[in-house]
């Protein structure tokens, strides 16, 4: 067979049914042997695009993403959604073509060559776990499966497997085998003496907290972070990247931390005198800059850390017990050893009674903006509004912004998979793409994307593919004529506005008629400006089966509510006086 019906094989093989990319000459080998293998190839009129869309297929679905894109061009316009499948520790698999492999030292039409020939996979090495360039197609029946395993095991994170033409076409004799070359052994629990010990320190605790990371929906252990935080009755607070590891209309949940976290969470971990953290880095926006006045004040509290990568053990805060070990297999052992301990513990809703009334006074402190009946909507009146319509089962995308902090701050969710952003890169564009991806994904659930004027601009092609394919997802688009984010930078600390407004040479605010773009992409749409309509438009557009792009013209004035910290504005403050 030849090359690209080998690598196609090995990706049947591994249970790939869906290759997201874009075609060029130097790759079409690749979809062709794709095709005839009855692998559905996702194409999009940008690669970008299609690397989001490939990242929020396996967050939905956990099917390994796959890219297949096109040299030098493609291969750029995909780093940024590469990178944010990355930062987020997304397995991907990327496959490229490139010139034939006997024209490298010519530096041929569309090659990089400025450092070395046909140097342009070097562009990913800061971002993928491995990069590969295979100049003869004998070592495909090695680096194939090598691939495969290293995207997936570990922690998890994008690959890149560089091919040029004549290699696609060549012959290989060997059959392709890639599941028998993989571990074939269960996850691995951290030692026993590391989980007796962090039982012993939880079940002495006072006032503990259970802290889940994107590890845990990786792992798929929301059963077992769910069974342990009940048994203990131990109340949960989750990072962006975690939010629905745990269900957040549980009793126990207490929501996100951080910047833009609830003040719930901020104010109980603050506090907490032992934290379990599980599957997270601990990351900046989730730690409010690792202010210890604001989210965790780690010491006094102690810390219990488990992770499947030794790297984050201790990387941002000093453990009492480090556990190596995924996420799943430790949080069952850890509580069969607190049931095994035999101690008493206090029952649900959760140890600390200062959180049911930091709830109360929570939701009080948001019902003002959420019941604003001012014009333009105000964001948090149209996520309350969103919140009344979405069901259980829905996936929500989110893209930056208001529609991303906003919604993980005051939407909850009670699914793994049901929330679904960029969280290490907050990648501006994300969100259309990724909603189609997700849909993919899990064809009987719904989808609502929601995403500002300005990413959606920045990506707004990712409509035809929704339209080509007919995928019924919901976009929501919160359309306030600014990057409202920074225009709130721009006017608080510097006084203008300059850079930030989409607006006409006299002034006037602009954007495309979008009920126009979208009836010229064949997609059905509505626009609602007025807050008492919005509910029954939202219900309508819900409802709707096909593509549906509803417009809601909502306030570019009003800053997120940030309940934590973000050391950013020490430095802005001073503006340019």
């Amino acid at each position: 067979m030849t090359g690209a019906m080998f690598i196609a094989e090995c990706l049947k093989q591994e249970g790939v049914t869906k290759v997201f990319g874009q075609c060029g000459h130097t790759n079409y080998a690749l979809i062709d042997a794709c095709h005839q293998l009855g692998i559905e190839y996702i194409s999009f009129r940008h690669e970008q695009m299609a690397a989001h869309a490939a990242d929020a297929y396996f967050r939905v679905s956990h099917k390994l993403a796959v890219m297949n894109v096109h040299l030098s061009p493609g291969l750029t316009n995909a780093l940024t959604g590469v990178a944010t499948a990355a930062a987020d520790s997304t397995p991907m698999v990327v496959i490229t073509g490139n010139t034939p492999s006997y024209h490298h030292a010519r530096e041929p039409h569309q090659g990089i060559r400025f450092h070395a020939d046909a140097s342009q996979a070097d562009i990913y090495k800061p971002i993928c776990k491995r990069v590969w360039r295979v100049d003869d197609a004998k070592f495909l029946p090695d680096v194939m499966p090598r691939a495969l395993n290293v995207a997936q095991t570990g922690r998890p994170g994008p690959v890149l497997i560089d091919i040029p033409m004549d290699v696609f076409s060549a012959k290989v004799d060997a059959q392709p085998v890639t599941l028998r070359r993989r571990p074939n052994f269960a996850r691995a629990a951290g030692p026993h003496s590391g989980i007796v010990e962090a039982a012993n320190v939880l079940l002495g605790a006072k006032r503990p907290v259970i802290f889940a990371g994107n590890g845990v929906l990786l792992s798929e252990a929301s059963n077992e972070l769910r069974e342990l935080a009940e048994l203990t009755g131990v109340p949960v607070a989750t990072t962006l990247m975690g939010k629905g590891a745990f269900p957040e209309n549980h009793p126990l949940s207490l929501g996100m931390t951080g910047i833009w976290g609830t003040t719930v969470a901020n104010e109980t971990t603050r506090e907490a005198d032992v934290i379990v953290a599980i599957g997270t880095g601990f990351g900046e926006a989730d730690c409010s800059s690792w202010n210890p006045k604001y989210t965790f004040a780690i010491p006094p509290s102690r810390l219990i850390q488990i992770d499947s990568d030794p790297q984050e053990i201790g990387k941002i805060y000093p453990v009492d017990v480090g556990i190596v070990g995924d996420a799943r297999a430790t949080l069952r052992e850890l509580t069969q050893q607190v049931r095994a301990d035999g101690r008493t513990v206090e029952p649900c809703p959760c140890r600390n009674p200062k959180v049911e009334e930091r709830k109360k006074t929570w939701r009080e402190q948001l019902a003002a903006s959420q019941s604003d009946a001012n014009k333009p909507i105000h964001p948090a009146r149209l996520l309350l509004e969103l919140s009344k319509v979405l069901t259980e089962d829905t996936i929500v995308v989110t893209d930056v912004g208001w529609n991303k902090n906003g919604a993980a701050q005051q939407l909850q969710s009670s699914k793994p998979g049901s929330f679904i952003t960029s969280g290490g890169l907050a990648t501006m564009g994300f969100a259309p793409a990724a909603a189609i991806g997700a849909k993919l994904a899990a064809p009987d659930r719904k989808v609502v994307c929601l995403v500002g004027d300005g990413g959606f601009l920045s990506v707004v092609g990712a409509l035809t593919t929704a339209v080509e394919l007919g995928i019924p997802v919901l976009w929501v688009l919160f359309n306030n004529f600014c990057f409202s984010t920074i225009r709130t930078v721009g006017v608080t600390y510097f006084k203008n506005s300059y850079g930030t407004e989409f607006t006409r040479p006299d002034g006037t605010p602009y954007n495309p008629d979008f009920p126009l773009l979208a009836k010229a992409f064949g997609i059905e749409s509505a626009l609602v400006d007025e807050p008492a309509e919005l509910g029954s438009t939202l219900k309508k557009a819900f409802a709707a089966e096909v593509p549906y792009l509803l417009e809601v013209r909502t306030r570019g004035d009003v800053p997120m509510p940030r309940t934590g910290y973000w050391d950013i504005a020490d430095f802005l403050r001073v503006g340019n006086d």
